[in-house]
């Protein structure tokens, strides 16, 4: 039987440095037909995870780049690619799921959609977000909770992430947002938390997935997740392009992990709990 494109894009996906791992039902398959068309993912089957000009891509493709260059710009505008601008010139690349082409449909995912989500994502947390060699996220503990045998360097400080920024934009948590769609209940903790930095600012803006703040109004942001027991949750490179402010109770990061057998060794949970913890002391609980 001849393979489908949209099941040689999943195997494309699946060789990011974040994979996509396959299952047995395939329903990896199936979410990826709802976000490309089939012309959508011959193109991305052309694409590298690292950003390209239309240029370069249409060369691969052996299309007209001008009459290419339209289709590039409308699947990113609809989150099944990433874009970035440098004045007229654009530059697109590959996403992961998460954080990626998920956390992009955060307006537009149905339940339907959710609920073939969350069949995939027990099976792509552990494979594909904590199995790789080189977590997606880390961990910031909360400064009252830090004690003396827990080293922090200085780009770890949420605060100090926030002020070095230049453009940042703030999105509704996807986990909470989806976890209250499917069940009608959710959490208490708040909703609009999820930042995005720089190019991943200027990309949620211009897309319209999330409006862009002032540092102070982040700043702002930040404490009442502090204040609420959210665990602060930066993307792992010494150059940040967002943060997550994830509890435990919503289906997401944190509570996958939580389904491991030894979840401290295997994903940093303890520090995770820690931070949790350090909140609540600080809210006299």
């Amino acid at each position: 039987m001849t393979e489908s494109v949209h099941a040689k894009l999943a195997k494309r996906l699946d060789k990011l440095p974040i994979p996509y791992p396959a299952t047995v039902s395939g329903v990896e398959v199936k979410i990826l037909k709802k976000w490309f068309n089939e012309e959508e993912a011959e193109i991305a089957l052309a694409m590298n995870g690292f950003p390209e000009s239309v240029a370069t891509i249409a060369g691969r493709l052996n299309r007209d780049p001008e009459a290419l260059a339209p289709v590039l710009e409308a699947m990113s505008r609809k989150g099944a690619i990433f874009r970035i601008a440098r004045g007229e010139r654009r530059f697109y690349n590959l996403s992961p799921l998460a954080e990626g082409m998920w956390e992009f449909h955060v307006h537009t995912n149905t339940l339907e959609d959710i609920k073939e989500l969350r069949a995939y994502f027990e099976e792509f947390m552990v494979k594909g977000w904590y199995g790789t060699p080189t977590s997606q996220h880390r961990i910031i503990p909360i400064s009252e909770s830090v004690t003396d045998d827990l080293e922090i360097l200085t780009y770890e400080r949420a605060e100090e992430i926030i002020r070095a920024q230049s453009k940042i934009s703030v999105a509704p948590c996807i986990c909470r947002k989806e976890e209250k769609m499917i069940t009608g209940r959710g959490c208490d903790h708040p909703l609009e938390v999820c930042m995005a930095f720089g190019v991943g600012a200027y990309f949620y803006i211009e897309n319209g997935y999330g409006r862009e703040v002032s540092q102070d109004e982040a700043a702002a942001i930040l404490k009442s997740a502090v204040d609420s027991g959210l665990v602060l949750q930066p993307g792992n490179g010494q150059k940040v392009w967002n943060m997550c402010m994830c509890c435990g109770c919503c289906r997401g990061l944190l509570r996958a992990l939580k389904k491991f057998e030894k979840p401290a060794a295997d994903g940093g949970l303890s520090c995770a709990s820690g931070a949790g913890r350090g909140a609540a002391k600080k809210r006299g609980e």
